[in-house]
């Protein structure tokens, strides 16, 4: 046996810290260690150490000191019963259910409510006033039928910023040139942007970083544009539920019910660009009308969120009514220069010139009008491009 092995006394006693009982101290050391003891073995063995559960009751300052230790790291969330057992394994420390439940009472009353409620402690989110921090990302539900949508949220007003559709949502020329619009349309830098690590964001990280730079008052330095997981960008990942409610849903079933009805070939790409040459008007003035009611309805009050409750255009434009301001930084020269160089603005109907001169002859040939007014004409024009494509 080596020097600094466990000894059988230490052994039962670390078990016994553990909070195990006098039957399960013995059968782990019959099953675990080969060392058969009896239960009155055991009693003896914690006796000759001093360890009794019941007179051995630590006193109530450690007792609250532990608790408070335990509040400050991973034990916020947890129960009495679970708090004694923290307690005792990590602490030493004996105490009866009762005087943890007391103690967390007085220390820690609302943690004990939302328990309570079974209610986690969760995160606060804090945003300070409109573009002190905005959050974008895409939605690729439709991508599979050669649609993408992208689409960006400030995070104190939750007003939508822009929510496009184009025929990539992966091309950071595109991503750069609707966060360039914005730019103009706010004559402003907003102060920090949310992103995930996708390649579509190099371009928007670099002009924050560059504008950003301009500005000699800035203070926040290469904060000015973070890097964050779909968990924590919870602002615009939130609305792509709304959306999928607003009118998300209705495209998703209707090309999966083309699909299904043979129409729809989502492996052909000729037929994904039919898709986006028929029904980009349709999905676009959807799109356009989730924004206006989006931005104008009341967001109730979220109690995760230091965001005030209102609707998304008063608490953007009018801050001040809410104590907050507006933490747009003022726009340096040279975005012409920039736009030129590194952006590019996703062409209306998303197809390539072979096809734009395939779908005008058919449109002349069929006396069409384009663009569709509604998904019915939009249909049949879809099916005639298609037609005349595969008899070509």
């Amino acid at each position: 046996m080596q020097s600094d092995a466990i000894t059988r006394e230490e052994r039962v006693a670390l078990y016994y810290h553990r909070g195990f009982t006098i039957k399960e101290i013995v059968g782990f050391m019959t099953l675990q260690h080969d060392t058969i003891l009896s239960e009155r073995t055991v009693h003896r063995i914690l006796r000759s150490q001093g360890l009794y559960r019941r007179q051995n009751q630590s006193g109530l300052p450690d007792v609250v000191e532990a608790i408070l230790l335990e509040l400050s790291g991973t034990g916020q969330n947890a129960g009495y019963r679970q708090m004694r057992q923290r307690l005792l394994v990590h602490h030493g420390i004996v105490a009866t259910c009762e005087t943890v439940r007391l103690a967390l009472s007085v220390i820690d009353p609302s943690g004990v409510m939302l328990r309570q409620s079974k209610t986690l402690r969760r995160r606060v989110y804090r945003n300070a006033g409109p573009n002190f921090a905005i959050h974008f990302d895409g939605w690729d539900k439709l991508k599979p039928y050669g649609v993408s949508v992208h689409g960006g949220i400030d995070g104190f007003s939750r007003r939508l910023l822009w929510l496009k559709c184009c025929n990539s949502n992966k091309k950071p020329q595109y991503i750069g040139h609707f966060y360039l619009e914005y730019v103009e349309e706010i004559q402003g830098l907003p102060l920090r942007v949310y992103a995930d690590r996708g390649t579509e964001n190099v371009i928007v990280r670099d002009i924050q970083h560059a504008l950003h730079s301009m500005d000699p008052h800035q203070y926040l330095g290469y904060s000015n544009f973070v890097y964050v997981s779909s968990t924590r960008n919870v602002r615009i990942e939130r609305f792509w539920r709304t959306l999928r409610d607003m009118c998300g849903n209705t495209w998703m079933n209707f090309f999966k019910d083309m699909c299904d009805m043979g129409i729809l070939d989502t492996t052909d790409n000729l037929h994904l660009e039919c898709v986006r040459y028929c029904y980009f008007t349709l999905i676009r003035k959807d799109l356009n009308d989730v924004m206006s009611v989006w931005n104008s309805h009341r967001v109730r009050q979220c109690r995760f969120a230091e965001s005030p409750a209102g609707k998304p255009d008063v608490l953007f434009y009018q801050p001040e009514l809410y104590g907050a301001r507006d933490f747009k930084v003022p726009l340096a020269n040279g975005l012409q220069e920039v736009r030129e160089r590194f952006c590019e603005n996703p062409s209306q109907n998303g197809v390539s010139e072979e096809f734009l001169i395939l779908a005008r002859n058919v449109l002349t040939e069929f006396d069409m009008e384009y663009p569709a007014r509604n998904r019915f004409e939009a249909t049949e024009m879809f099916i005639a491009i298609t037609a005349y494509a595969d008899c070509l």
